[in-house]
């Protein structure tokens, strides 16, 4: 009987003090990949070509779920809020994390402590873009042209708070000038008035405009991100033209909601920085006209704080918000 019992209690210690064999086998199912936008946009778009390459690297299903709503923040909620487990997951973008926050005085989730950070998936930079009719062929140009000529230069955006909104002021506050903002419901409006010389400049990715850039409708006088984009070679940074703290890029990235462990925040990083860096994921993005970049961890989540306090910082200089 002695004997049974030290069996008994042996088994049950072996069981109370074994780790967690689901955590360690993580993941063991289906990942769910959270976008805040429709089908067939940029972030979608993204989001597929990760999910696929990265459930390759898991060996599990990745399903991409699109909540829409209120400019991504329903989605981003949603996932600040999911069980701490690595089985939901967010493809997310710079509106619902540093802009928009920065923007809104209620916003029912906090930046950055709310999430766990996966990685950075990619940047893209936009371009400053001037109708063939605005006498600048450069950023230096731009600016005392601007300085002369108050309230002339008339920039679109993709609407208030927009990327191409914030990257214009911001460009406006390091060059002390003022320039007229004239929003858009999207970029199309605003890339189709400044090729009809209606709108002096626009902002718009550099996807959008690079194959206008030979057509003598418009220049291209600075890419806004940290390097030349290998679609516009030969068009400087807007750090080379002389204004390095007017870098804006709009970026996406893979987040999980707060407190994942640790285990399951370095596979799933290590993951998607091999799916990112793999041959197939760098040609597959190349395809769809995007350039990854991955950047893990406390390094990404430092890039989202300092974004978001430019922001706010510049929001709160302008005067600037949304409505809740």
């Amino acid at each position: 009987m002695k004997k049974i019992w030290s069996c008994a209690a042996a088994i049950m210690a072996a069981l109370i003090g074994a780790p967690s064999s689901h955590a360690a086998e993580f993941p063991d199912k289906p990942v769910k990949m959270i976008v805040g936008f429709v089908p067939g946009g940029g972030s979608d778009i993204s989001a597929r070509i990760l999910a696929d390459i990265l459930a390759k690297e898991i060996g599990q299903s990745v399903v991409v779920e699109n909540k829409p709503g209120a400019s991504s923040t329903l989605a981003v909620d949603f996932v600040s809020k999911s069980q701490p487990n690595g089985y939901t997951v967010l493809h997310t973008n710079s509106d619902g994390i540093t802009l928009l926050p920065a923007l809104k005085s209620t916003i029912p989730y906090s930046v950055p402590n709310d999430f766990s950070y996966i990685s950075r998936v990619l940047q893209l930079p936009l371009a400053i873009t001037v109708n063939k009719d605005l006498p600048v062929n450069s950023i230096a140009e731009l600016v005392e042209y601007a300085r002369k000529n108050p309230g002339k230069v008339h920039y679109g955006s993709s609407g208030i708070g927009s990327g191409p909104h914030m990257a214009a002021l911001l460009l406006a506050k390091q060059a002390g000038i003022k320039m007229v903002h004239v929003p858009y419901k999207g970029s199309g409006g605003a890339i189709n008035d400044l090729l009809g010389g209606h709108l002096q400049m626009a902002l718009p990715a550099v996807q959008a405009v690079a194959g206008h850039a030979g057509n003598a409708m418009v220049k291209v006088l600075a890419v806004t991100g940290p390097k030349r984009d290998p679609l516009l070679p030969d068009v400087p940074t807007i750090a080379e033209a002389g204004y390095p703290d007017a870098q804006m890029v709009i970026w996406y990235g893979l987040m999980g909601p707060p407190n994942l462990p640790a285990n399951v925040l370095k596979t799933l990083q290590d993951k998607t920085v091999a799916a990112l860096t793999s041959a197939d994921g760098k040609e597959r993005y190349k395809a769809a006209g995007f350039e990854t970049d991955p950047l893990v961890g406390d390094d990404f989540k430092k890039f989202v704080e300092k974004e978001f306090e430019t922001w706010k910082s510049l929001a709160a200089q302008e005067n600037l918000s949304l409505p809740d």
